[in-house]
């Protein structure tokens, strides 16, 4: 393959054979890959430590959380190499059209692709998903492609681009001529179940945008690219300014499920992080928080900030190019588990009992469609923020202190509206019966009116 960066390629040769990655633990359902010898796994961590590295920035040390977090995603990548093996071997140079999986050899030429996706993603203003295809085809990544097969590379880039941003998941085996989506989320039982959102406007597109900007071809699907939000007293299902803080207490899982019967519903897509449905009674959460941790690089070495900002100046009527925290909306990711999850005693220890309960659910599905595929998000959600591993992750993105208030404005820029308005839908709900009453802390004078009367009862 040739380069058009020789002189990073090899900076990141020499860094990358210098990285040590300890490989993430794998299910069952995810058989290894078939390598013949010691120096094909050598080039294997080779190639995954140069898309780290590129991800990351040549100055981060990889250690701690954000090791962890390196090797879940190759594990991540590689499974999906597999599921999408179909179009990738119909469609990168050197890969045997016969083949019915990867083997030795092949993860470098998929690796390598991936790269170069990479590379323009982070690098190119307003690049188009056309203008991707090219660049590999000139690159002499691409295979000769017959009429009837041009829509291959294409809908293989479309694929990677959904891995690299995690903003949706391309199906692996889409009809010819079609850009095609997931519409499917997990439930806490690891059961697949059919997605509802306002996000999504349509789950499949042609190729009417792929000559236009990832924002635009992106925002042809729905609402999918994340930008902050300012919370005003006008704003719908927000009472400000009484309510114009993010109380804990009221948007914690114990309370969630205690007294709402509010159920997660794990996605895959970060833009549909902490949506609510009153309707159906559920929480969508992102289910992957080690892409998160990756992703937390400063702005400026960050793979998605020039799309973050290509969209944000297609809505602005400011002359200054938009400079979003790319940075700070994985933080807020990460920080809305705490928020939900780890800093309330019972929240934790309700989401880790749940998690031991559905132990016999593991397995009936392929690996990264089960909500408990990542061991970060079992740390986050199941143990508190204070244990020895969930403290390591939050002292790696230097998250503070936990509080007991929160201001959606400078705290939560991109979810606060979400979070203002799940903490709206809480309010309004009444305990049902003893048992919800006597769990329901929000007014804390109340809960201790209520449970001195039944202890002198």
């Amino acid at each position: 393959m040739s380069d058009q960066d020789p002189e990073l390629g090899r900076f990141e040769d020499r860094r990358a054979r210098r990285l040590s990655f300890r490989r993430a633990n794998t299910t069952p359902t995810q058989p290894p890959l078939e390598l013949a010898d010691h120096s094909a796994l050598a080039d294997d961590e080779l190639h995954r430590g140069k898309l780290v590295l590129l991800i990351v920035g040549d100055d981060q040390p990889i250690k701690h959380s954000l090791r962890d977090a390196a090797n879940w995603y190759t594990s991540f990548l590689e499974s999906n190499f597999r599921h999408h093996w179909r179009l990738l071997r119909s469609t990168l140079h050197g890969l045997d059209d016969e083949s019915t999986q990867p083997k030795s050899g092949d993860l470098g030429i998929i690796y390598g692709f991936i790269i170069m996706v990479a590379r323009l993603l982070k690098a190119k203003e307003n690049i188009a998903l056309v203008d991707i295809v090219d660049e590999l085809d000139n690159n002499g990544l691409l295979k000769q492609q017959l009429d009837e097969e041009r829509a291959i590379p294409n809908q293989i880039v479309f694929a990677a681009l959904g891995w690299l941003t995690m903003l949706y998941q391309a199906v692996p085996q889409p009809e010819a001529n079609e850009l095609k989506v997931t519409k499917l989320s997990t439930n806490c039982f690891g059961i697949r179940t059919e997605l509802a959102t306002r996000k999504y406007r349509t789950y499949r597109q042609g190729f009417d945008f792929i000559d236009q900007p990832l924002h635009s071809l992106l925002g042809s699907y729905g609402d999918l690219i994340p930008r902050m939000h300012q919370v005003h007293s006008n704003d719908p299902g927000v009472a400000l300014p009484s309510d114009n803080y993010i109380e804990a207490q009221s948007v914690c899982f114990s309370i969630l499920q205690d007294l709402a019967d509010l159920k997660i519903e794990w996605v895959t897509s970060l833009a549909l992080h902490l949506e609510l449905d009153s309707g159906r009674k559920t929480l969508k959460l992102f289910q992957f928080p080690s892409f998160c941790r990756l992703m937390h690089v400063e702005r400026r070495n960050n793979m998605l900030s020039r799309l973050f900002n290509d969209h944000a100046a297609r809505s602005s009527e400011d002359v200054r190019i938009p400079d979003v925290p790319t940075d700070k909306f994985f933080k807020e990711t990460l920080l809305s588990y705490r928020l939900i999850f780890g800093q309330d005693d019972r929240s934790w220890r309700a989401f880790s009992q749940l998690a031991r309960s559905q132990e016999t659910y593991r397995g009936q599905t392929f690996w990264e469609a089960t909500w408990d595929c990542d061991p970060m998000l079992l740390t986050l959600c199941g143990k508190s923020a204070t244990s020895g591993e969930a403290k390591q992750i939050y002292d790696d993105i230097n998250a503070g202190y936990p509080a007991s208030y929160y201001d959606p404005n400078t705290e939560f820029p991109f979810f606060g509206k979400r979070l203002l308005e799940l903490q709206q839908f809480i309010k309004r709900q009444k305990p049902q019966d003893l048992r919800a009453l006597l769990r329901d802390r929000r007014d804390v004078s109340v809960w201790y009116g209520v449970w001195s009367n039944q202890v002198s009862n």
